[in-house]
């Protein structure tokens, strides 16, 4: 919803919501309702104090569903919404489990918007970063920009990896 939508659906101005989103003014309790119903929650929800069943997204660890990459020897989890799923936030990070097999590689380099987030979980993997190479083995972490073009591949053993791409637009 954009700012203009919300001020007139809660019948206040652009500017006073504004600044209520700035921090630079107070919201009174008949404005914080009129904005609730607006938005079609409560208060409280605006307040924090009550979380939207919907707001929360769980992946149990047996729930998990790997699935193979085609013509790649890895295979992968998505965590998040925004990993493929129907009704993903495309807007927010994108979080999936890598499994390489022993000296597996993912062939195609890539790049993209945002950020990336590599955390170990086991075994050891490279990660080619231009002219350089990254070796992180478990409970070890690296991050870099998405645009610069990245492979991965596993050292050794098997391995698996938490990767997070924020802002990825992919």
């Amino acid at each position: 919803m954009t700012l203009d939508a919300l001020a007139l659906d809660a019948g206040l101005s652009k500017g006073h919501l504004s600044r209520f989103e700035r921090g630079e003014k107070t919201v009174s309790l008949a404005a914080l309702l009129r904005i609730a119903q607006a938005l079609g929650t409560s208060a409280a929800s605006l307040l924090g104090e009550q979380v939207d069943r919907g707001m929360v997204h769980v992946v149990r660890a047996g729930e998990r569903h790997y699935r193979k990459q085609s013509g790649a020897d890895y295979r992968y989890a998505a965590l998040s919404r925004a990993s493929g799923e129907a009704g993903s936030d495309a807007d927010g990070p994108t979080a999936l489990v890598l499994r390489l097999p022993a000296d597996a590689h993912v062939s195609e380099a890539a790049f993209h918007k945002g950020d990336e987030i590599f955390f170990v979980l086991s075994g050891a993997i490279e990660i080619e970063l231009g002219d350089q190479s990254i070796l992180l083995r478990e409970g070890d972490f690296a991050e870099f920009p998405g645009h610069v073009k990245h492979r991965i591949r596993s050292v050794g053993t098997d391995a698996e990896v938490l990767i997070v791409v924020t802002g990825s637009g992919r």
